[in-house]
């Protein structure tokens, strides 16, 4: 049990030690995949198609249903700070609870399908961990429906961490 956790401990060393080298080389990202969690939980991918310009694809569960955003972003670094950067932009969204699964807060009991769909807007933080392929971050993301029993979602708010190719 020992040597299996020593040598996974070596592996890790070695993998952020390759994607530091990596890093340092190539010196920027087009693609990012990671996690979120939050009030949220999913998964995402981001896809850059400019310097400052990326197209981010968020998929997740909310309420026992799943909705899946699509998003433009604009980051910008934040000089006083190495590796942090923030980021502002917006997109679509489209969400779906299926009869007697989902919990959407909206109904007392859910006796029928539900889709949703709206527009978003994002506002967030990344950080690059040590000048390696991986990324920590945060995001706000306020959406609006364009159903009469939804309107407004201020509250989606959650935690990635991303790691880039």
């Amino acid at each position: 049990m020992k040597k299996v956790l020593l040598m996974s401990l070596v592996g890790l060393f070695l993998i952020f030690w390759k994607s530091h080298e990596a890093k340092a080389q190539v010196g920027a990202y087009n693609t990012m995949v990671g996690v979120t969690g939050g009030t949220n939980v999913g998964g995402t991918v981001k896809q850059f198609i400019s310097e400052q310009g990326a197209i981010d694809l968020l998929v997740y569960n909310r309420w026992k249903g799943w909705v899946g955003a699509l998003l433009y972003e604009h980051h910008m670094d934040i000089r006083e700070f190495d590796g942090l950067e923030w980021y502002l932009g917006g997109g679509v969204h489209y969400g779906i609870w299926k009869d007697g699964k989902g919990e959407p807060p909206w109904v007392y009991k859910i006796d029928q399908d539900y889709n949703v769909f709206g527009v978003d807007a994002i506002v967030g933080l990344e950080y690059n961990i040590n000048h390696s392929n991986f990324y920590v971050g945060f995001y706000w993301k306020p959406a609006y429906n364009f159903e009469e029993f939804t309107t407004l979602w201020e509250d989606e708010a959650a935690f990635t961490l991303r790691y880039s190719f």
